[in-house]
């Protein structure tokens, strides 16, 4: 009986691997570097259905899962620019975003541009004009029309446009073409639009600079992941989610400009062969000219979600892929995606690379002088494993690849720790790893193929953002530790001129967590809610505060300034403290009335 199972066993698969050899080559292009494009609606279809050839054996259901195709992962022809990591400035008297990238703005909820603020509030657009003196003007107050409901999320100032984008719930196009039961019982609607089965709207307001007249909309379906602005040309990477529901439904994505919807061709959409087919991944390119124009590059694959750099030169994705394993379990790696901007701002591909781990976040990422460096983690507790990678971009048999032609996978962090912070300065890269005390590691990249730990430094507490003040300054903002746990934010300063000797300047700030309160900033992981002005030698950001007040536990939200002076034997100290907390004592019954 066993003999006649295993040989059925064999025939099975046998005629299944078969079978599936018979599936369409796909259809390459050479100007492409390594993707193919989709021919027509029964080929997008088949890719979809394939769930990215994982399923080879639905007889089995999912007891027979194959590993994804990998790449001879190799490396590439960028530009051999560099990109120094700078943060703000007092800019003509006003300050700017707090970005990684030099050259590359990244958006808001709030800029300036010295005559006026410009904020986002949930669906609100405000526009305040600064009247000089103190005083200030209300300019424009506009609602996002949506629909079903929508909500602001970020936005960008030109000499030309003001650039607000947001996004909402679409979903009447969505059942004009496909209906389910009957579309006009919201209940039987809003289920679905609770998963985001495709229906989610990107939108893009462009209002004149100078009238704050609005001159265009944009919508691109999917959900918005990231944006960056370089120069006059707008950059928007979103997803969009496939309605697996219904094979009825169009499954690409779709672009309004004005009344005008666009639906690209079939051949419009490129994949990697080999790679899982589960939602789109597009790139739209908006050129701001007196004439906005629209361009999209859209992606078929995995997932659009993950980690994003973008530089000059590029745009870098690092996701987490995961498979099954005959047996049933499940293994995960991590795929590194570029796509490079070309000359006239178009997007082309950029190649891909394999790593393992996942990465924290974009400052663990960085491009220099034609090499992608990056930082991950991998595991828990005793198991844990840091690492740096070094890639570089090459072309392999007319395939664009990212190939590892550095490493480092020993002596980040001591046994448990994972990475807290990093940044790259050039040459130079600090680390932070943690579980309760912080090494502080400094790496020498001058050889990308021989990445080198210089030095350390192990202190109390950890920084969850670091930002370089002078080439030789680093700036660290995080928590203090007494050993057990966070007790307290913290402010050091770091000198890395003797690399392999880092040493923090004079006595860091420690604010405590007193009274068995509790503390926390935005800033402590969002890059974008700190001012930094080093043209006045100060930063500031918010803190929320619960914590004993007078004769109770109180909540405050303070603004603080602080002051750095790197000769004081204290080099970060409180310059201001800007509260509402007076107000509040003198209107207490007010507020407790109002909520």
């Amino acid at each position: 009986m066993k003999k006649l199972l295993t040989a059925f066993l064999f025939m099975t698969i046998s005629v299944l691997l078969l079978s599936c050899n018979t599936a369409p080559k796909p259809v390459m292009d050479q100007d492409d570097f390594g993707l193919a494009r989709v021919s027509n609606q029964e080929e997008l279809s088949r890719l979809l259905q394939s769930d990215t050839n994982r399923k080879v054996f639905s007889l089995f259901g999912d007891f027979f899962m194959t590993r994804e195709a990998t790449m001879d992962d190799g490396a590439f022809d960028a530009p051999n620019e560099s990109h120094q990591d700078t943060g703000a400035g007092g800019d003509e008297g006003h300050s700017q975003t707090n970005v990684q990238v030099q050259g590359v703005d990244e958006g808001d909820i709030i800029k300036t541009d010295g005559n006026r603020i410009y904020s986002l509030a949930g669906n609100r657009l405000h526009v305040v004009e600064i009247l000089g003196n103190g005083e200030m003007a209300v300019a424009l107050v506009n609602e996002l029309d949506a629909k079903h409901g929508g909500w602001y999320s970020e936005l960008y100032i030109t000499e030309r446009y003001l650039i607000v984008i947001g996004s909402h719930y679409d979903y009447q196009d969505f059942y004009e073409t496909a209906p389910r039961g009957d579309a006009e019982d919201s209940d039987e609607i809003r289920p679905w639009i609770g998963y985001g089965w495709g229906l989610m709207v990107t939108r893009i307001e462009l209002y004149d600079m100078d009238t704050l007249e609005h001159a265009e909309t944009f919508e691109i379906s999917g959900s918005l992941m990231t944006s960056r602005l370089i120069d006059d040309h707008l950059y928007l990477v979103s997803n969009h989610t496939v309605p697996y529901y219904d094979d009825q439904v169009d499954p690409r994505p779709f672009f309004k400009q004005g009344d005008e919807t666009l639906v690209p061709e079939y051949t419009d959409i490129k994949y990697l062969p080999g790679m899982p087919y589960r939602s789109f991944t597009v790139i739209t390119h908006i050129h701001l000219d007196e004439t906005p124009v629209l361009e999209y590059d859209i992606f078929l694959g995995n997932s659009g979600w993950g980690n994003f750099y973008v530089s000059r030169a590029g745009i870098y994705l690092a996701t987490v892929l995961y498979e099954q394993t005959p047996f049933g379990r499940w293994n995960h790696y991590g795929k590194l995606i570029s796509y490079l901007f070309e000359e006239d701002g178009s997007v082309s591909y950029g190649g891909a690379g394999r790593f393992e781990g996942h990465v924290l976040n974009q400052f663990s990422m960085d491009e220099y002088n034609g090499y992608f460096r990056m930082f991950t983690t991998e595991g828990w507790g005793d198991d844990v494993v840091n690492r740096l990678y070094v890639f570089e971009r090459k072309v392999i048999d007319g395939k664009r690849v990212l190939d590892v032609v550095g490493l480092i996978d020993e002596g980040l962090g001591k046994p448990r720790e994972t990475i807290r912070s990093a940044r790259f300065m050039g040459d130079r890269a600090t680390v932070v790893t943690f579980e309760m005390i912080d090494p502080f590691y400094v790496i020498d990249l001058s050889d990308p193929y021989k990445p080198t730990i210089l030095g350390e430094l192990e202190i109390p507490g950890f920084s969850t953002y670091q930002h370089p003040w002078t080439d030789d300054l680093i700036l660290g903002i995080g928590y203090e530790s007494d050993g057990i746990g966070v007790d307290g934010i913290k402010l050091s300063l770091y000198d890395i001129s003797d690399s392999e000797n880092p040493v923090e300047v004079g006595v860091p700030l420690i604010m405590l967590n007193e009274n068995h309160g509790w503390q926390y900033g935005e800033a402590l992981h969002n890059h974008k809610a700190i001012l930094v002005s080093k043209d006045f030698d100060f930063i500031g950001f918010s803190i929320y505060r619960y914590h004993w007040f007078s004769s109770n536990y109180r909540q405050t939200n303070d603004y603080i300034i602080f002051s750095i002076d790197p000769e004081r034997a204290q080099p970060i100290e409180i310059a201001a403290t800007l509260s509402h907390i007076d107000l509040y004592e003198a209107n207490e019954d007010y507020f407790r009335g109002h909520g």
